[in-house]
């Protein structure tokens, strides 16, 4: 028996979930009226929300 046979199995739902909504914001290209520095703060706050996302989901 491994490790991971003792592990409750993952409910990836909400990980699914976020990913799939947060992808535009990850990977949109510049929206109207929005600056280059202003894409990359909304890609690095996306980028940082969804990675928080990821260590909640295997805490």
């Amino acid at each position: 028996m491994t490790d991971t046979d003792q592990r409750p199995a993952l409910d990836v739902r909400p990980l699914a979930y976020a990913l799939h909504h947060m992808i535009p914001d990850l990977h949109a290209v510049i929206l109207p009226g929005e600056t280059v520095t202003d894409l990359r703060a909304r890609r690095d706050a996306a980028a940082d929300i969804f990675d928080d996302l990821l260590a909640e989901a295997v805490a």
